[in-house]
C-alpha cells in the first residue's frame, strides 16, 4: 500500500495536470483496516449507535464485508447525526458526526487523495495537512511580519464556510485530478448526505458536512483554488510591494507591504468569494497597519499600535530583550474566558468526587491548554489561567462544605498533596520560522 501512495504522490508530483483513472482498488481490506485502528476509540457513534468497541469485536469480518460492498457498488453512506457545541459568541456550532463505517472509508480514502494534493497544496496553507499544525502556521505570521516587508495585516473570516461550500464548484475542482469513477461516486455520497436531527432527515443544497474525516480534504481543496493559486498566481503579480498568505482552514491572514495593495484586494476578495458561494463577514474580516512601522508610528503618537487574533492567539507588535522588533501572542481574551468557564461547569457538575480524582481531570485540562497556549512570549496568560484554575477549585470545594467554607490553609494543604500542574512552555524559541 505505502509503495502504490508513494507511486501517486511521485505521478502527481512529475506532472501537475496528470489525472488518475485508477486508485479505488487502492481501498483494500489491509487499507481499511488501518483506516479502522487510525480512529479514535472513544469518538461518538453515528446514526446506527455502532461504537468503536462494538465493532472491534468481529473487526476481520467486519472489515472483509465492507470492502466487498464497496467493491460491489452496495455501499450506501449513512445519514450524519446532527449535534450542537457552543461556539464563544454565545451561539452554536452544527457537527455532523459520520457512522463508523463511513469514517473508515473516507479515512482509508483521505490517505490516496492526500498523496496527490500534497503534491497541489501551496506552503501557505497549514491545516489538517500530514507534518503541519497551527504551531507553524503561528511560527509562519510571527516570521513573515519580522523578517518580510509588511505593513499590513487582513484577517480573513469565512462565514459558515463548510456549510457554503458549492458541491458541483468542489467536484469540478476534484475532477482536476481524479478522474475514477468509483472515488468519484462515493465523494458524491458523502457530500450529499442528508443529516438526522431530532429524528427527521434533512438535505442540504451546499456544504461538506463539518465533522465527515473526509471534509477538512475536501475544504482544503476547494479554498486551495478559491484563495491559494488566485492570490499566489493572479493577484501577486499585480501588487507594488511584497505580499504574503498564512491560512489555516478557513482562517487566513494576507500580510502587506503597502496599503493600496492591501486596500485593493479587500476590494476584490469579497467578489472572488463570491463566485463560488462564500461570504466574507463583513466584520471579523479587517484591515489593520500592523509592524515595525506601524509600532514606530503608534509610538510617536502615543497610542498602542492595533493587533490582530489568529488561531486563538492575539498577536501584539513588541520588542526583544535587545530591543528588536517582534511579535508577541497572548490568550485570546474569548478563548481565556472560555476555557475557564469550562473548568467551572466541571467543578460545579463534579464537586463531590474524590479530590483526588478531580486533581487528575483538572491536571488533565491544564496540561491541554498549556500543550496548546504554551508558546514562549505566553507566559503570562499561562500563570493567569493557572490563578484562575486555582480560585475556581477552591469556590468548587467549598461549595462541598456545607457553609464551613474553605479556608486558604485547608485548601493549601489540599494543594500540597493534590498539587495543581504549573504552567509550561510547549513550544520553542528556535522551532521552524522561529522569529525572536
Amino acid at each position: 500500500m505505502s509503495t502504490q501512495i508513494d507511486r501517486i504522490s511521485e505521478l502527481a508530483k512529475e506532472d501537475a495536470k496528470r489525472q488518475f483513472y485508477s486508485i479505488g482498488h487502492m481501498i483494500t481490506p489491509e487499507s481499511l483496516y488501518a483506516a479502522f485502528r487510525g480512529l479514535r476509540k472513544k469518538a461518538s457513534a453515528g446514526v446506527d449507535g455502532v461504537t468503536y468497541e462494538e465493532y472491534e469485536r468481529d473487526v476481520a469480518r467486519n472489515i472483509q464485508t465492507l470492502q466487498e460492498r464497496l467493491k460491489n457498488g452496495k455501499y450506501q453512506a449513512q445519514p450524519l447525526r446532527r449535534v450542537y457545541i457552543p461556539k464563544e459568541n454565545g451561539k452554536q456550532r452544527p457537527i455532523s458526526i459520520p457512522a463508523l463505517e463511513d469514517k473508515i472509508v473516507q479515512k482509508a480514502m483521505v490517505e490516496i487523495l492526500n498523496a496527490i494534493y500534497e503534491q497541489d497544496f501551496l506552503d501557505c496553507s497549514y491545516g489538517f495537512r500530514p507534518g503541519r499544525g497551527q504551531h507553524q502556521a503561528l511560527d509562519e505570521v510571527g516570521r513573515v511580519i519580522c523578517t518580510r516587508p509588511t505593513g499590513w495585516v487582513l484577517e480573513i473570516d469565512v462565514t459558515a464556510y463548510f456549510d457554503s461550500i458549492v458541491r458541483e464548484r468542489l467536484m469540478e475542482m476534484i475532477e482536476k485530478r481524479v478522474r475514477d469513477a468509483s472515488v468519484l461516486r462515493l465523494i458524491r455520497k458523502w457530500i450529499q448526505v442528508g443529516v438526522i436531527e431530532e429524528g427527521r432527515l434533512l438535505v442540504n443544497e451546499t456544504g461538506t458536512g463539518q465533522g465527515q474525516t473526509i471534509s477538512p480534504l475536501l475544504a482544503n481543496v476547494y479554498l486551495h483554488y478559491v484563495l491559494d493559486e488566485w492570490f499566489e498566481n493572479e493577484v501577486k503579480p499585480r501588487l507594488r510591494g511584497a505580499a504574503h498568505e498564512i491560512r489555516f482552514a478557513d482562517d487566513a491572514v494576507l500580510c502587506f507591504q503597502y496599503k493600496e495593495d492591501a486596500e485593493r484586494v479587500m476590494e476584490v476578495l469579497p467578489k472572488r468569494f463570491t463566485k463560488y458561494g462564500l461570504t466574507i463577514h463583513p466584520e471579523k474580516t479587517r484591515l489593520l497597519e500592523f509592524g515595525r512601522y506601524a509600532e514606530e508610528k503608534a509610538k510617536r503618537q502615543g497610542k498602542k499600535p492595533a493587533t490582530f487574533d489568529f488561531l486563538g492567539y492575539t498577536h501584539v507588535c513588541a520588542r526583544s530583550r535587545k530591543g528588536k522588533f517582534t511579535v508577541h501572542v497572548r490568550t485570546m481574551k474569548k478563548r481565556f474566558r472560555r476555557g475557564l468557564t469550562a473548568i467551572a461547569e466541571w467543578c460545579q457538575e463534579n464537586r463531590h468526587m474524590p479530590v483526588e480524582e478531580q486533581q487528575k481531570t483538572l491536571n488533565a485540562k491544564l496540561r491541554g491548554h498549556y500543550q496548546y497556549y504554551g508558546r514562549p512570549t505566553n507566559y503570562q496568560s499561562l500563570w493567569r489561567f493557572f490563578r484562575e484554575v486555582r480560585h475556581i477549585w477552591q469556590k468548587g470545594l467549598s461549595r462541598r462544605t456545607r457553609g464551613n467554607g474553605m479556608t486558604w490553609e485547608k485548601y493549601a494543604a489540599i494543594l500540597r498533596k493534590h498539587p495543581l500542574l504549573l504552567p509550561r512552555i510547549q513550544h520553542s524559541w528556535h522551532g521552524p520560522g522561529s522569529h525572536v
